[in-house]
């Protein structure tokens, strides 16, 4: 428009649109592809006339290049740049070189210059205009670091690079597979199958408006910054501040209110551009890396807590939703704030008991005061990609906060089941009386995975904290190994976990010869505790006081061993953690380096 280039869902200057006749030919780092800048029109004429003399002084008719090659004209728009003409093997190139040369033109940084846009394609171009209509668009939010990154004169990709290449490495995928489905088609005299649908990645970029320069925090921190070693004070304030900001409730309302916001302005946008995509069925989903992953949980926090204010409880004509109790409501005070904090501070997702219960905790952030302002959307899917949540949820206490939705979900369904009555001779319905394992927490998206490489330093899991605290680490369930493209586990990890069990069959053995003796153990145990239970109806503690046997932690010990463990915290999606295949030669040390900063240009995603 105008002529002018605007970005439609990142915040990019504005490019002009002109016409240009040479190009100058930028090389990518460490690639044989080239990119092609156009040379401005007072530049491109100069070149013009320089090459319209090279060609007559060549031809039949000419006087010889001796004079073209000692020719040069400096640049109008770039007047410490010069081009001449020069032979290249048998052929002659127009190069663009620095007016002022050092000895033998070492270090020297030339161009070579292009007539004509040619047979130019951009890297992935093809892919994506075989595709068919767009049908699924995912919002991406970066984690900690992305100041740092987004500088130009660093080598790592910011989050729009690595999205591009995440775009293409999707497209070519699905091209590839599509075209070898056409193969086969053709074989076998088939119709062939339509072009696979486009999927749209939106990033969402917060660390720009949150760390503006012009903010007094920024400006703060660079004063109280140290001189010295500036490479490493500039990791602790670009990449491990963002964490810090986060834990802190004011800058943590403040990222979540600007990515909220633009999350709803470009949904607004990406329907305004695509105005048939919902009436298509198009989805929306989310996905968040690192800290982003944290935010996308506390965003899906929020609109849980908008949406569970207008869901009824469970009764007896719709059991189905028994077990799903709503979140409790927020109380009044915080574990970690004082009286008079506690009547100026609200905390969002704050799920607690009464209030002499002593189970303190949340899933969601703890905020100054209630945020009303909610995506637009339910997610379809959300995927979360070296997160640290699992670390948040503990430091935040939701571990209990789980199980105590777990026992109220139990408690629910037990007071459904009838009683035994004599004189009612309809049989009883039929009961699901095991019970509940995980908890029935979920998040207001259609799927939910955590997916981490095992050697990420920043990676935590999520489903142990959906089960019982009182379950031992090694009856957790394994994480589930990502396989791609409908592939079973590659060869090298499955004879990795042959030999773990292998192991863990040959350590089991020498407790074999023990197993006598703790069923005679477990027996008397159990005749202790049932004497114990008729002759008390409660328990003195160490400071005096009874406890209720109602009140005494139950013991979960191996009460997952032989079940499957299914949990709700993603919608259709069973399970939550899915661990990346490791290579075939893969040290966990070596791999934690580039772990973290690899997802999105690692093939199985």
């Amino acid at each position: 428009k105008n002529g002018t280039i605007r970005f439609n869902y990142i915040n990019r200057p504005v490019t002009k649109l002109m016409p240009a006749t040479w190009f100058l030919k930028e090389n990518k780092k460490n690639e044989k592809e080239f990119i092609l800048q156009p040379l401005p029109e007072a530049d491109s004429w100069q070149v013009e006339l320089l090459y319209q003399n090279a060609v007559r002084a060549s031809s039949s008719l000419g006087e010889g290049l001796d004079e073209i090659l000692k020719e040069e004209i400096i640049l109008e728009t770039d007047p410490t740049n010069k081009v001449c003409v020069v032979r290249n093997g048998g052929l002659l190139c127009m190069r663009k070189r620095p007016l002022k040369t050092n000895f033998l033109g070492i270090g020297e940084v030339q161009y070579t210059l292009q007539r004509g846009y040619g047979q130019y394609t951009i890297e992935g171009e093809d892919d994506e205009n075989a595709l068919g209509d767009l049908t699924h668009c995912i919002f991406v939010v970066h984690g900690i670091g992305e100041a740092m990154w987004s500088k130009e004169d660093v080598s790592t990709l910011s989050m729009s690079e690595e999205l591009e290449q995440l775009r293409m490495t999707v497209n070519r995928k699905k091209v590839t597979a599509w075209r070898e489905e056409c193969k086969k088609c053709e074989k076998q005299k088939q119709p062939l199958p339509p072009p696979p649908n486009r999927v749209e990645f939106i990033p969402i970029e917060w660390y720009d408006k949150v760390r503006s320069p012009s903010h007094s925090l920024v400006t703060s921190l660079t004063a109280v910054t140290l001189s010295s070693i500036p490479a490493l004070r500039s990791i602790a304030n670009d990449v491990i501040f963002d964490v810090l900001m986060y834990l802190t409730p004011e800058f943590c309302e403040a990222i979540l209110q600007c990515v909220t916001t633009q999350i709803i302005e470009l949904f607004s946008t990406f329907q305004r551009i695509n105005p048939s995509f919902i009436a298509r069925g198009g989805k929306f989903s989310l996905v968040g890396h690192s800290l982003g992953s944290v935010i996308v949980w506390d965003i899906l926090s929020i609109l849980k807590d908008k949406e569970d204010q207008n869901i009824p409880q469970g009764n007896k004509n719709d059991p189905i939703k028994i077990d799903v109790p709503a979140s409790p409501p927020p109380t009044k005070h915080h574990p970690l704030a004082t009286s008079d904090e506690a009547a100026t501070m609200g905390y969002q997702a704050f799920a607690k008991g009464a209030e002499n219960d002593s189970k303190h905790g949340t899933w969601g952030p703890c905020l100054p005061k209630k945020m009303t302002q909610t995506i637009p959307f339910t997610p379809d899917m959300t995927v979360f990609l070296g997160s640290p949540i699992g670390l948040f949820l503990t430091l935040r206490g939701a571990h209990p906060v789980f199980d105590e939705l777990r026992a109220v979900a139990e408690a629910e369904r037990a007071s459904l089941i009838p009683c035994d009555d004599e004189e009612d001779e309809t049989p009883p319905p039929v009961f699901d009386i095991s019970p509940i394992i995980c908890s029935p927490f979920s998040l207001p998206t259609g799927a939910l995975y955590n997916i981490f490489h095992p050697s990420d330093p920043v990676a935590y899991r999520i489903e142990p904290l959906l089960l019982p605290e009182g379950v031992d680490n090694h009856e957790f369930p394994p994480p589930v190994f990502l396989s791609p493209d409908g592939k079973s586990v590659r060869l090298h990890v499955k004879a990795r976990q042959v030999g773990d069990q292998l192991f863990r069959g040959l350590g089991s053995l020498s407790t074999i010869f023990d197993k006598s003796v703790e069923n005679a153990a477990a027996a008397a145990a159990a005749a202790d505790a049932e004497a114990a239970r008729k002759m008390s109806i409660t328990t003195t503690t160490n400071n005096g006081k009874e406890k209720k046997p109602s009140e005494m932690r139950p013991n979960f010990s191996g009460c997952i061993k032989g079940r499957e463990c299914s949990f709700r915290l993603g919608g259709r999606s069973t399970r939550v953690d899915f661990q990346m295949q490791p290579g075939v030669i893969d040290n966990e040390y070596l791999s934690a380096v580039t772990a973290h900063s690899s997802y999105f240009s690692n093939e199985d995603i």
